[in-house]
């Protein structure tokens, strides 16, 4: 007989008894995983979520920064077009200052509206070079009150 036949008898010839003669089966031993690179520990996670943190907030300032310098540019906008509206009017004023101060301007507003006449030929004074007066403020008046 062959050795396969003889084990199959003694195989049933033990089942009688309640022996089962077939080898255990033996379940390979479950080794321990180890953590692989990709699972996180505890103290990774916490370092990963403060630097999360840290980057939500430097965002969240450079957005505050960046309306805070939108706001600034909106004012120095407003004060420049203020500054342009003046130096407007400024040159509108020198224009009428340069009108107002025409001689011949002068002469009608003289003329017309407060009553100033040339003098005659015989209320006009004429100083001599030969007057030896030291000051002309003094004689122009020496000649104005004579009369």
């Amino acid at each position: 007989m062959m050795a396969a036949e003889k084990w199959f008898e003694y195989q049933t010839s033990y089942q009688k008894y309640g022996l089962d003669m077939k080898p255990p089966k033996v379940e390979p031993k479950k080794q321990k995983r180890k953590p692989s690179s990709s699972t996180f520990s505890a103290k990774d996670k916490a370092r990963l979520m403060l630097l999360t943190i840290f980057i939500g907030l430097l965002c969240i300032c450079l957005i505050v920064t960046a309306a805070y310098s939108a706001q600034v540019k909106y004012n120095i906008n407003g004060i420049i077009a203020e500054c342009e509206e003046v130096r407007g009017e400024i040159q509108n004023l020198n224009a009428a200052i340069k009108g107002a101060t025409n001689i011949k301007i002068i002469e009608e507003h003289a003329i017309n509206q407060l009553g100033m006449v040339y003098p005659s030929m015989e209320q006009i004074k004429y100083i001599s070079k030969g007057n030896k007066t030291q000051d002309f403020a003094l004689t122009l008046k020496q000649i104005a009150y004579i009369k």
